[in-house]
């Protein structure tokens, strides 16, 4: 029989974790399929998004790998930008609602993974994960 506090641990656990990776999901899907243009041409002259761009076709696997760099540039910009991989103008102009939402999607995302990972740590070293 599981204690209660085992079953609150999962059940939020889990819901927290399931609610981020559904909005995760669903603002990708929408900046996939509705921003990519916008995205797209305000980073036209960045390094990174012009080597990835012959890869993106319209399967959503292709276009959340665009996504996901594209992101990833514009979270850590400054490595970036030294990198050769996200031009400094691009950067500047780019609409700053839109890289709000992008960086801001992303890095939930990372915080997620953190969580998971915390969370498997806790209950491992709680003994209710086998």
């Amino acid at each position: 029989m599981r204690s209660d506090i085992e079953i609150v641990y999962f059940l939020f656990g889990g819901g927290v974790l399931f609610a981020i990776g559904f909005l995760f999901i669903g603002t990708q899907l929408y900046l996939a399929y509705f921003r990519m243009n916008e995205i797209l041409d305000g980073l036209s002259r960045s390094r990174g998004v012009q080597l990835r761009r012959s890869m993106m076709s319209k399967d959503p696997f292709s276009r959340f790998f665009m996504l996901i760099s594209v992101s990833a540039m514009l979270s850590f910009y400054n490595r970036s930008i030294k990198g050769g991989d996200l031009d400094l103008e691009d950067y500047t102009h780019f609409p700053r609602g839109l890289r709000q939402i992008i960086t801001l999607s992303y890095l939930t995302a990372l915080f997620a993974g953190l969580l998971l990972f915390t969370l498997w740590g806790v209950g491992k070293y709680m003994g209710w994960l086998k």
